[in-house]
């Protein structure tokens, strides 16, 4: 037991929760005209969190010689699993076993791809990886080039919604893509006030991601807010624009925890103990909308 909660901690799996929302949104988008199998939804499931784990381990692994050892502001939330920094974990072991999570995700959309005949599963899984690695991984190191934010939130948002829309249709549509965006947005959200509490050490380590590039935790903080902001106005308009069911602006309830969010970040950020209960609630709001959204798509 005592290993199975060590692993848990490595891959950061407190995290999970966010694919979990990306899985379920992808089934929900796909009710109103297929049945949700619960066999293709523990699938995509699976391929999602492995590449999830993936991507936590091997950004521990290079950051371990990169912003971590620089740190004194890290928590459950931000500065990685530390494992490696308290020397429970070797730093190589990291990297195997952010590969063996990657191969599980590949291996299991490679099957899926077989099973369904349908070449596009496996390319959404190889791409989920790419993305997960191309973070953190040299060449590309897109945590410090200031578009890893993005491409993360296009991995576990559009591509993540429509994998699991497709393992349960075996068809390709535009409305889970569409879905996906304020899923995407979200996911950005949360790795960007993540970052905050970062900032100093991602700077001193040359690690220039979106809040680095900002100016700091004062105009990183702004750019959360219009990502946030950019989660609200991506559903309205799919709504208005008719894409979307009017049930999902049921979303529009998380707004008071969002305004609470950003103003218990501004109130305290520069005291970084005080952001954990802001960091957590950011995770809690990925999962609350992400929860309204999929209760608003559920049927339509």
């Amino acid at each position: 037991m005592k290993k199975i909660i060590l692993w848990l901690k490595a891959m950061r799996a407190s995290f999970f929760p966010t694919s979990f929302i990306s899985v379920l949104v992808g089934a929900a988008v796909s009710s109103g005209e297929h049945p949700v199998s619960p066999a293709a939804f523990c699938l995509a499931l699976l391929v999602v969190v492995s590449n999830q784990a993936g991507a936590n381990l091997i950004n521990d692994y290079f950051d371990a010689a990169g912003s971590d050892p620089l740190n004194q502001n890290s928590s459950p939330f931000n500065g990685g699993s530390r494992l490696i920094q308290r020397k429970i974990l070797a730093r190589q072991t990291y990297f195997k076993a952010a590969v063996l999570a990657f191969g599980i995700a590949l291996l299991t959309s490679a099957l899926a791809a077989v099973a369904y005949r349908n070449l596009l599963i496996f390319g959404l899984g190889l791409a989920g990886a790419a993305i997960g690695w191309t973070y953190s991984a040299v060449p590309f190191r897109g945590m410090s080039r200031g578009w890893g934010e993005l491409t993360l939130g296009i991995g576990y948002g559009p591509l993540a919604v429509l994998g699991s829309y497709l393992l349960q249709t075996n068809q390709f549509a535009w409305k889970p893509v569409l879905a996906g965006v304020p899923v995407g947005f979200l996911i950005m959200g949360v790795l960007i006030l993540n970052e905050l509490p970062d900032v100093a050490a991602d700077r001193a380590a040359g690690k220039r991601n979106l809040v680095v590039r900002a100016g700091g935790s004062r105009a990183g903080l702004w750019v959360y807010l219009t990502v946030i902001t950019l989660v609200y106005l991506a559903i309205s308009i799919g709504v208005f624009a008719g894409v979307f069911p009017p049930g999902i602006l049921i979303s529009y309830f998380s707004i008071p925890l969002a305004v609470w969010i950003v103003l218990k970040t501004w109130s305290c950020r520069s005291r970084i103990p005080e952001l954990i209960p802001a960091m957590a609630g950011n995770v809690g709001l990925t999962i609350l909308i992400g929860l309204l959204l999929s209760l608003g798509f559920w049927g339509h």
